[in-house]
């Protein structure tokens, strides 16, 4: 999960550090007595965009900004680029009592067999509070969509964090945890025996390497292109998906489409959609830096990549909704994407997820959610 990068690069800006650079630019040069040999980390950007043919523009702040201003005066941003309230946490609560939230955890966490809870997964401290409220999240659509019979794959699974809470409350589904890494496999088998599960499966491979049919897909943080490979495996299967994406600057070395969905691509070509998702990559906790200008806007244009990711889906007649993770500080990178098939489908017939309140957030509840303001 990216932090604060060390320097300018192209299409990540920081408001604190464009203002240091102009600073650096017209002061005097001071002696040192040490040489840095290392190429800068604006220089290293500067090298892989030669690589392939291209060249970040001077102004890149001005061109990222450029890009956004453009899609949010297009349809697509008016009628697409929404959020719904998480049935966790309306923002309409005060005003209606039918959108009261939940009182406790979505999931029974102390009830669950030995093995289950997120500290039974090597965590430190401090991630087993945020994993914990990360899985709740998800689990507050999933146990709408989830019907009895169904085979639910958590892509990129890791340990199972999200699935194996899901398999103990839901024990006639079967739940699949696939992931490259087989010491992550590792942990969660001991998990599975420890909680003596019996409805969980271990795939060890790449995303596009699993064939089998399934219902329902889940991905937690799937890095970059992987979350775009983990909804394509859905769209496939014409499974229902629950996604939290993660990083998106990545991206430009992607071999996928993108943009992904046909109305975006209409808007943005593939080195604007880039401009676009480098300035979106970002994980700043510190409030002080989320609420400046510059990484408000950038945080508008993540909102329109995920927004461009449901559309893909909502194109091949999917319902789709993004709701934003509650408390809004448990991850900087807290959108979700939720997407039922069309019911003439065989999964998506007469599956539905019931949102206690419907209502288009507007600009001020959005920007509530999302930073806490």
């Amino acid at each position: 999960m990216n932090g604060v990068l060390p320097d300018l690069t192209w299409g990540t800006w920081d408001e604190h550090q464009w203002t240091l650079t102009q600073q650096n630019a017209s002061a005097e040069p001071q002696t040192t007595q040490f040489t840095n040999t290392e190429p800068s980390q604006r220089e290293r950007s500067r090298r892989k965009l030669e690589r392939r043919g291209l060249r970040a523009p001077k102004q890149s702040q001005l061109w990222f900004e450029e890009v956004l201003t453009r899609v949010e005066g297009s349809s697509f941003s008016q009628e697409r680029c929404t959020y719904r309230c998480n049935p966790i946490r309306c923002v309409h609560a005060e005003t209606a009592a039918s959108c009261a939230p939940p009182e406790g955890s979505v999931i029974p966490w102390e009830e669950l067999p030995a093995g289950i809870h997120p500290r039974d997964g090597k965590l430190p401290p401090q991630r087993i509070r945020t994993k914990r409220l990360q899985v709740d999240n998800l689990a507050v659509f999933l146990r709408q969509i989830l019907r009895p019979g169904d085979v639910v794959v958590e892509f990129c699974a890791g340990s199972g964090y999200v699935a194996l809470p899901l398999a103990c409350l839901f024990p006639e589904c079967t739940f699949v945890l696939l992931d490259m890494k087989k010491p992550s496999l590792d942990i969660a088998e001991e998990r599975i025996a420890a909680a003596g599960l019996k409805n969980v499966e271990i795939f060890c491979g790449l995303i596009d390497e699993y064939d089998k049919p399934f219902d329902v897909g889940i991905a937690l943080h799937a890095c970059g292109e992987a979350t775009d490979m983990v909804m394509d495996q859905c769209l496939r299967a014409q499974a229902a998906f629950v996604l939290a994406p993660c990083c998106v600057g990545k991206i430009k070395l992607s071999a996928l489409d993108y943009p992904r969905s046909n109305a975006l691509t209409q808007l943005l070509s593939r080195t604007e959609y880039e401009v676009m998702a480098k300035a979106a990559d970002f994980g700043h906790v510190n409030h002080a830096m989320c609420h400046s200008s510059v990484n408000v806007a950038r945080r508008r244009c993540k909102t329109i990549l995920e927004s461009d990711r449901n559309q893909r889906a909502a194109e091949q007649q999917y319902q789709t909704f993004m709701c934003v993770m509650h408390p809004h500080d448990v991850t900087p990178k807290n959108d979700i994407l939720v997407g039922i098939p069309p019911p003439t489908t065989a999964v998506g017939a007469g599956r539905t997820v019931s949102l206690p309140c419907t209502r288009v957030l507007t600009e001020h509840e959005v920007a509530k959610v999302i930073f806490g303001k």
